[in-house]
């Protein structure tokens, strides 16, 4: 009687191997952080020699850039919410802000090693020896300049005293509340990011002149 043949296993393309990186190094960067990352775990996690994890990262560094720019800063955008569809996102006018972070916020909670991520690293950037340093000190400017490449549906009254230019200390204030919701969200007992988002959106976006506009 033959023996069962092993079947080949399918070689992942360069797409697919580099996502498998970034996947890996994601968890092991949220539970170990960048500077405590050893190449070698990733290699040996993903299967491949330090070597061939060098092929497709170039450097430490460039790990950290895909994890950022290829993981973290491109997904959950205001253009996913465009693309979800959600009558909120494609009106005519622009894009419901509210609605926007009610999307944003729900995104984070289906996926909290990104927000472990994008914790564990800003918390080690702040050193300005870190390669990540440029990134988190800049990013209110960062955030505010890709928002705005961005048509957004404004009440009148916002309208009349400026539209969009004036909306950046309110976009920052609702960021900076996820921010923190984010944190309570990894404490005990644990809480649900959309139902403390649910108590900050009448604050941040009060009635009457936000109503007709979430």
């Amino acid at each position: 009687m033959s023996s069962p043949t092993t079947p080949k296993r399918r070689r992942l393309s360069a797409a697919e191997r580099r996502e498998q990186i970034v996947d890996v190094a994601t968890e092991l960067v949220a539970k170990h952080g960048f500077n405590g990352l050893s190449l070698q775990e990733v290699a040996d996690a993903v299967g491949i020699t330090q070597a061939g994890l060098l092929h497709y990262i170039g450097t430490k560094n460039g790990l950290l850039e895909l994890l950022l720019g290829d993981r973290y800063d491109r997904q959950g955008t205001p253009q996913d919410f465009i693309d979800s569809g959600d009558p909120a996102a494609t009106h005519p006018d622009g894009i419901s802000l509210p609605a926007y972070f009610r999307y944003l916020v729900a995104f984070n909670e289906a996926r909290p090693e990104l927000m472990e991520l994008y914790m564990t690293l800003g918390m080690e950037a702040t050193d300005p020896r870190h390669p990540a340093y440029n990134y988190f000190i800049n990013r209110p400017d960062q955030v505010w300049d890709f928002y705005s490449t961005f048509t957004w549906r404004l009440p009148p009254d916002i309208v009349a005293a400026g539209g969009w230019p004036t909306m950046r200390p309110l976009v920052e204030m609702a960021i900076e509340a996820m921010d923190g919701a984010q944190i309570r969200f990894f404490r005990r007992p644990p809480v649900s990011l959309k139902e403390e988002w649910a108590r900050w959106e009448p604050v941040l976006f009060p009635s009457p002149t936000w109503d007709g506009y979430r």
